[in-house]
């Protein structure tokens, strides 16, 4: 570090825990099998280096989110199968519930969200979609009200319009995935086979 410098520390994903919550409340799962799911099914979405995944499984074991076991398949090393906890799939579903108040927080974890939420069917990714535009039509209130409350092409104004247009872009989205659910669905089915 040069002197008046700062490096910027490496921040770990906040959804890290819950994606992999969502892919053991499937089925129990290998390291590396964790790993090539998230690779193959979530890619764009979120990317994770396979040492970093093992810290993070080392860190939710303890936390007590899951369990893991050794398994030997053949002559290979053992190798360490997690699974979930009643304290990870109550964390996991509370997470699934809760909708994204902030638009940065809707970029990072809807998308995951949806994911799992259409892995679990029609009605499952409805329910979340409803939610997320309850807490957007809440949000684009309340950045209307700031900006109406600044002067008029004010750098403020500039900005609460910005953030309006984000909340509106969003809700448009969401009433376009409401709408197609299928669309949705099929899409998902069509890449897992591939």
């Amino acid at each position: 570090m040069r002197s008046g410098v700062h490096t910027r520390s490496i921040q770990r994903s906040p959804f890290g825990e819950p994606i992999v919550l969502g892919l053991l409340s499937e089925a129990p799962l290998h390291g590396y099998a964790l790993f090539t799911r998230i690779r193959d099914e979530l890619a764009g979405v979120w990317r994770i280096k396979m040492n970093r995944l093992y810290a993070l499984l080392d860190e939710m074991e303890r936390r007590g989110f899951i369990q893991s076991h050794c398994e030997q398949v053949g002559n290979r090393p053992l190798r360490h199968v997690y699974r979930l906890t009643p304290k990870g799939r109550r964390l996991f579903q509370a997470w699934m519930r809760a909708p994204s108040q902030t638009m940065r927080d809707m970029r990072l974890e809807f998308p995951p969200k949806l994911y799992f939420a259409l892995r679990r069917g029609q009605q499952a990714a409805a329910d979340l979609i409803a939610r997320q535009q309850a807490a957007c039509r809440a949000e684009l209130e309340r950045l209307t009200n700031q900006r109406a409350a600044a002067h008029p092409n004010s750098y403020r104004w500039l900005i609460c319009d910005f953030r309006v247009r984000q909340v509106q872009a969003a809700l448009e989205w969401l009433e376009h995935c409401r709408e197609h659910p299928l669309i949705a669905l099929e899409s998902l089915t069509g890449e897992e086979r591939g």
